[in-house]
């Protein structure tokens, strides 16, 4: 589950378009719990002051990587060097697959789970999660099974779907057009691996039409069943099956044999993807790691890279020279940052999250509650929720729910900052709705996550566009360089440009 439309700007003022037909009775009913906001949107604005600043320190390092998420942390993990520093804008490193700590256990705060990893994966991504002690390879199955195995969600826990105040047993239900869908997209079975730059080049067609073009091509598809692909179109890729190409959505269905009977391990520790981010953080020397850094501008000068970072805690401007920079922060940024590699990266569309951790009371009875709780009704945006206590029982309950925004607002999430009980509210009632009883009551506390250039939309041409990712020293890593918003394919593109600038010359 992940994102959606459900904000709207009118004069200014943003609506939550989720609230728009609430009981006003609702919105009126006082907040009694305490409510945390996370946003860096206005760290951005801190630029103008940091020029003005003087530069205190300089430093020298081999490499310098934008960015702690997976990407820039796989990088780092992969660097041929131990002489590097990775600056990470938050506080607390994970980009996307960040937490955050309630009564001393993390939670996760976006991306939270994982599936088995297939033979025919990229083995550069399967060496490192080998390295890590993520993963280890079963001979008998012949597929990776994860090392942690009390992370694993059993199928009877998975997960349920509300779909306009019933519950059905998943979203994409048994039909003839859901066995004439899966036999369509058979005859892609094993050419859809991960990374997505594995997928073989005479399948890269499908790149420039639709999703939605392809099943209408082949499928008598009905309004149901579209509603359905979207649902899950937007749970991973935050685009409907009209917006997503049908490269990237038959790879949604084809990377792994999710609908057979063979054994697919789901994975989602409490701390969502933030697992992983903590597995490469243990193997890099903590000096090398510095939250809190914002880099605002790149430089090539007497072929080193001079590189202006802001420490925003303590609001001191550094200088640092690299001979070599693994970017991988959000592309969008480097229109400010260096843009002259902008241009590039220019067609990408992000779309953004909202996440809000809901700790309750452990007194409160949610009878079939499952870790993963989808939620389809009219209003698109919410897409459900997780439940801590099936991932483990012996902490405190934390419900999180997951909503997206169109991607052309993804600026207007910084207004929840101010404008937070709307959807505060809305998500308690919808909570409540699928219980089937209040638990407004059993709300002890709130923590929201504004995550406004959350993910990349692969539209059509987004995942074939030809990107020069390696510019004189420079590297490009994430999602965001034409893959598709998976971890494994962040990953991989990590470990892709600590190659590329470990064969620079300088």
């Amino acid at each position: 589950m992940d994102r959606r439309q459900f904000l709207y700007l009118s004069g200014g003022i943003i609506t939550l378009g989720a609230c728009k037909k609430s009981n006003p009775e609702i919105l009126q009913k006082k907040l009694t719990f305490p409510i945390h906001i996370d946003s860096n949107s206005k760290t951005g604005h801190l630029v103008k002051s940091a020029i003005e600043l003087p530069i205190t320190s300089n430093l020298r390092t081999e490499t310098l990587i934008v960015g702690g998420g997976i990407a820039g942390l796989s990088a780092a993990c992969s660097s041929p060097s131990k002489d590097f520093m990775v600056c990470e804008l938050n506080t607390r490193l994970g980009g996307t697959s960040s937490a955050l700590s309630i009564n001393n256990t993390l939670y996760s705060q976006g991306a939270h789970y994982e599936h088995t990893y297939l033979q025919n994966y990229g083995k550069d991504g399967l060496k490192l999660l080998e390295k890590l002690q993520v993963i280890k390879f079963n001979s008998y199955t012949n597929l990776w099974d994860f090392v942690d195995q009390q992370h694993l969600i059993s199928s009877e826990q998975e997960t349920a779907c509300y779909v306009h105040g019933e519950m059905k047993p998943s979203v994409l239900l048994n039909s003839e057009l859901r066995k004439n869908f899966f036999d369509l997209l058979s005859q892609f079975k094993g050419d859809f691996p991960l990374p997505s730059t594995l997928i073989p080049s005479e399948l890269h067609y499908l790149d420039h039409i639709t999703f939605y073009d392809y099943l209408n091509k082949y499928l008598p598809i009905d309004g149901s069943f579209i509603n359905a692909i979207d649902y899950q179109m937007l749970d991973d890729y935050g685009g409907t099956s009209k917006q997503v190409s049908a490269l990237a959505g038959i790879h949604y269905y084809t990377c792994r044999p999710y609908y057979s009977n063979q054994s697919i391990e789901l994975f989602s520790p409490v701390e969502g993807n933030y697992y992983f981010i903590n597995k490469m953080a243990n193997q890099i020397p903590s000096e090398n790691l510095h939250c809190n850094h914002l880099v605002f501008g790149l430089k090539k000068e007497m072929n080193r890279w001079h590189i202006d970072v802001l420490d925003t805690k303590n609001m001191i401007r550094k200088k640092v020279i690299a001979n070599t920079v693994v970017y991988a922060g959000q592309k969008h940024a480097l229109r400010y940052v260096y843009p002259l590699a902008f241009p590039q990266f220019k067609d990408v569309s992000y779309t953004p999250w909202v996440v809000i951790n809901i700790a309750v009371s452990n007194d409160i009875k949610l009878p079939n509650s499952k870790w993963q709780n989808d939620f389809i009704s009219t209003d698109t945006t919410f897409l459900g929720f997780a439940d801590s206590k099936i991932q483990n029982p012996n902490n405190n309950r934390v419900l999180t729910a997951y909503y997206c925004f169109p991607d052309m607002h993804h600026y207007s999430v910084q207004h929840l900052e101010t404008s937070y009980e709307a959807i505060v509210h809305e998500t308690i009632k919808k909570i409540s709705d699928y219980y089937k009883k209040d638990i407004s009551s059993a709300v002890q506390e709130v923590y929201i996550k504004l995550l406004g250039h959350a993910m990349p939309m692969p539209k059509t041409g987004y995942l074939t566009t030809s990107r020069k990712l390696s510019i004189d020293g420079l590297a490009f890593a994430g999602a965001d360089t034409g893959r598709l918003p998976l971890l494994f394919d962040a990953l991989d593109s990590g470990i892709q440009a600590s190659k590329m600038i470990s064969n620079t010359e300088i």
